[in-house]
């Protein structure tokens, strides 16, 4: 144990003589600051070091460094990286088209009240722009009654069915408002009857 904490006491006073011959041997710059920083972490580090020992007896600062050297050599964090933007991207489509599919209903709501509405809005991700694109929005439209029941089969995709609507002039007009809040072309809107 005397040993142990020999070399501990040695270690502090080689970082502390080190730590202080690269303070004295660095500019009086911008630099100087990170270097403090940086020699800092490794005081503290060579301090609790030994500390860390007692209550974890496999630690080894030596193998989480090298671990985090390979890490970055390896240039692992890019694999991660993608894998997170990938991902990113996949749940901002999926809130920013449940988001517009709300908003359409609420302003069609506000505009034609008569009528019940169910939107389901198809959103991409260009790469190379770095933005969103809206392929194509599907609105069904239930014309002041309520919907009939009809058989529903279940599957991950948003597929929309129904019938053209009748009342063309009300389709129109439903593309036409659209098309104007949201700055769409009028052919990425389809209107069917539920």
């Amino acid at each position: 144990m005397l040993e142990h904490l020999k070399i501990w006491i040695i270690n502090i006073c080689t970082a502390v003589f080190f730590i202080t011959a690269v303070e004295m041997i660095l500019p009086n710059n911008k630099i100087k600051k990170y270097a403090k920083f940086v020699l800092g972490l490794i005081l503290i580090t060579v301090i609790i070091n030994p500390i860390i020992k007692i209550f974890d007896k496999n630690f080894d600062m030596d193998t989480y460094v090298n671990s985090a050297s390979k890490y970055f050599e390896e240039k692992e964090y890019t694999k991660d990286y993608d894998k997170y933007k990938t991902s990113s991207i996949d749940n901002t489509i999926n809130v920013f088209s449940t988001n517009l599919e709300k908003l359409c209903i609420k302003k069609l709501k506000e505009k034609f009240p008569k009528d019940n509405y169910e939107v389901l809005v198809d959103v991409s991700y260009n790469m190379e722009e770095e933005n969103f694109i809206i392929n194509a929005i599907n609105v069904g439209v239930t014309e002041g009654k309520i919907k009939k029941i009809k058989k529903i089969e279940i599957k991950d995709s948003k597929e929309v069915g129904g019938s053209e609507i009748e009342d063309h002039k009300k389709s129109d007009m439903i593309k036409e408002y659209l098309s104007g809040i949201l700055d769409i072309s009028k052919d990425d809107i389809k209107i069917y009857k539920m």
